[in-house]
């Protein structure tokens, strides 16, 4: 267990030290290993490489970007566990924007709760979570862009949400620009997890 925690600490310090950030240490791995699986998602069988991850990543933050998102911009996600969730929050990151993660099961008052403190500008969420966001749909009002991805139907979500994953096929899986230096400490790296 100390050893284990030494490493750990070891490559806290490292990373500091060298002003790495999460998008850099995952591009060196992608580099190295562009074809090794980097997620896999038992509920459907599906597996993602590294270079897939980086490339919807990529696009992700290349679209946030050119939407206007960067630097001290709060994007929250909010869905079930899948590998969409790992590069939305990577891709955010790639520009700078910071992931406010909401628990999957808030409902309600919670839930509103939760999107305001986080101070999200936007909201990504899964199809799966559609009626959960209708219910508050009200008190949000629309001070909060909303993109949908998965089983997209337009009568299931509230107006003025956008599909966001035509959006994302159409983006530059080109490495977006990054933002100007962060740090390994920085937001990006503690993204708000909001429960």
């Amino acid at each position: 267990g100390l050893v284990l925690l030494l490493r750990v600490r070891l490559a806290v310090w490292r990373n500091q030290r060298e002003d790495n950030t999460i998008p850099k240490i995952f591009q060196e791995t992608v580099q190295r290993h562009p074809d090794k699986v980097a997620l896999i998602y038992e509920g459907v069988d599906q597996k993602w490489t590294f270079r897939e991850l980086d490339e919807y990543s990529n696009a992700v933050g290349n679209f946030l970007r050119e939407q206007g998102y960067g630097p001290g911009d709060v994007i929250a996600l909010f869905m079930e566990s899948r590998p969409e969730f790992v590069g939305l929050w990577l891709g955010m990151a790639k520009v700078g924007v910071e992931g406010a993660l909401l628990n999957f099961n808030l409902r309600l008052d919670a839930l509103t709760h939760c999107l305001s403190v986080s101070g999200a500008k936007a909201i990504i969420f899964g199809a799966e979570m559609s009626d959960a966001l209708l219910e508050v749909n009200g008190i949000l009002g629309m001070k909060v862009r909303r993109f949908c991805t998965g089983n997209w139907d337009p009568s299931k979500v509230a107006v003025g949400t956008e599909h966001l994953d035509p959006l994302l096929n159409a983006a530059s899986k080109y490495p977006p620009p990054a933002p100007l230096a962060i740090g390994f400490m920085g937001n990006v790296f503690y993204c708000r997890i909001i429960y």
